[in-house]
């Protein structure tokens, strides 16, 4: 008696193989969701240390109001007034440039940070004074961890 054997795939080695696929697609995905989160992370960062570095370099142009803590600001004061500083007829004092920029400057954190906000401190070194900047925002990703926050301290002549 000869008995014929078929060859192929059962159903159940089918079955098998599709939930094998399927948990590989499924940890892709997750995969691709956590690389999503995290660019969207470091693009914050980004913003936020680009941010720092303009207000720095406006301070930096800025000396004298530097020296005088005119661009000193917490976090809970309230966005400077808009003051036009850059035009062609603009007349302002060193005072009026730092109320400027930091007005400029808070508007571009709510602009480019989810909740973004910052704070300015100046301490007299005698011949510098050291300047911390600190960026704060709220990253929906870790949003549950609290804010996230960004410091730049640096000397600047006086």
């Amino acid at each position: 008696m000869n008995i014929n054997r078929t060859s192929g795939f059962s159903l159940i080695e089918v079955l098998i193989a599709m939930v094998i696929l399927s948990i590989g697609v499924l940890g892709l995905g997750i995969l691709q969701l956590s690389a999503l989160r995290n660019t969207q992370s470091g693009y914050f960062r980004s913003q936020a240390t680009i941010l720092a570095s303009d207000v720095i370099e406006s301070m930096r142009t800025n000396l004298p109001a530097v020296a005088a803590a005119d661009y000193e600001i917490a976090f809970a004061a309230a966005k400077p007034a808009a003051i036009d500083c850059y035009g062609e007829a603009a007349s302002c004092s060193t005072t009026q440039i730092a109320t400027s920029d930091l007005n400029r400057w808070r508007t571009m954190l709510d602009a480019f940070l989810p909740s973004g906000t910052g704070q300015i401190g100046t301490v007299d070194n005698g011949n510098t004074t050291k300047v911390l900047i600190t960026v704060q925002w709220i990253d929906p990703s870790t949003a549950e961890d609290g804010p996230e926050q960004l410091n730049l301290v640096t000397d600047m002549p006086r």
